[in-house]
């Protein structure tokens, strides 16, 4: 009718996000090829330990550090690997791949962007913590990779780098309003935006084909909203990520958390005061972590 007006569309903070990392995706930093590869051959039943060796011996300084890394006081090796063989053998193949990829993933995945008030070295530091303390506690539960665990802890940030990179107003909204308020940075997005870092992670780690079972346990490691049978894998990154950020190891974005509610605790086995003492024993780990870090970083 005369006089009336087209209503324009404003596109929501989620809409913007998906249509940025769908232009932008041919520009998106790629998996580095020994890393693609090594995620290729972990799903196939005829992979053998050759072939393995055969794709990290194409990449000397990636190997190099992965030596570094098993021979760190984190894995207590009894003897020292001096080859890449020998770690695998000692290590297996899905830990290597996990030390493989976090280790190409840090190098590779490093934005120029520099922010007050989030530091990338700190943020390197809790990733790999988190990817640390979720190994540890697949190991002791002994229902999940501990190198998925360890991949999907080095990982679950990944979503805070990119909105620094393509919202950086956003992102500093986000971190100014957690300071002000003091709040966990999750909580700061949520109302600031509307959509978390998690669920931008989720999107990003899709466009690199990583698989599923790692994405959704990012993708959710602050909702927890997700299927029975997959709880224990999220929760894993959920407690890793809170221990790291209970010790104090590195840095997120906020210094302010949110313990894990004793319902999450009762579903995967722990008391108050079981979860306590394995808090005790990260605590005395932690030089361990620090050196896996120092290693890494």
């Amino acid at each position: 009718m005369p006089g009336d007006e087209e209503v324009k569309h404003i596109p929501t903070m989620e809409e913007r996000v998906i249509d940025t990392l769908t232009r932008i995706n041919q520009d998106l930093p790629t998996i580095p090829v020994v890393v693609s590869r090594l995620m290729h051959l972990s799903g196939s039943d005829e992979t053998s330990i050759n072939d393995i060796i055969l794709v990290l011996n194409q990449d000397q300084v990636l190997t190099t550090k992965i030596l570094r890394v098993a021979n760190s006081a984190f894995y207590g090796l009894r003897e020292k690997a001096t080859t890449i063989d020998r770690a695998v053998v000692i290590l297996g193949f899905d830990m290597i791949r996990a030390l493989a990829v976090s280790v190409s993933f840090i190098q590779h995945f490093s934005p120029k962007n520099r922010c007050e008030g989030f530091d990338l070295g700190l943020f390197w530091a809790h990733t790999i913590a988190v990817g640390a303390f979720a190994e540890i506690l697949a190991r002791e539960w002994g229902t999940i990779d501990p190198g998925d665990a360890f991949t999907a802890g080095i990982m679950h940030d990944i979503g805070k780098l990119v909105m620094l990179i393509y919202f950086e107003d956003e992102f500093k909204r986000v971190l100014q309003r957690a300071k002000e308020e003091k709040i966990d940075f999750y909580e700061a997005e949520m109302i600031e935006m509307g959509i978390s870092h998690a669920f931008v992670a989720a999107m990003l780690l899709r466009f690199w084909n990583i698989p599923e079972i790692l994405v959704g346990a990012i993708e959710n490691h602050h909702r927890l909203l997700v299927p029975r049978s997959d709880l224990t894998f999220t929760a894993c990154i959920h407690l890793a990520d809170f221990t790291a950020k209970h010790l104090s190891i590195g840095a997120s974005g906020s210094p302010y958390y949110n313990p894990p509610s004793l319902s999450l605790l009762k579903q995967i086995g722990y008391s108050a005061s079981s979860f306590k003492a394995y808090l005790k024993d990260m605590y005395y780990r932690r030089d361990q972590v620090f050196e896996l870090i120092s290693t890494l970083d």
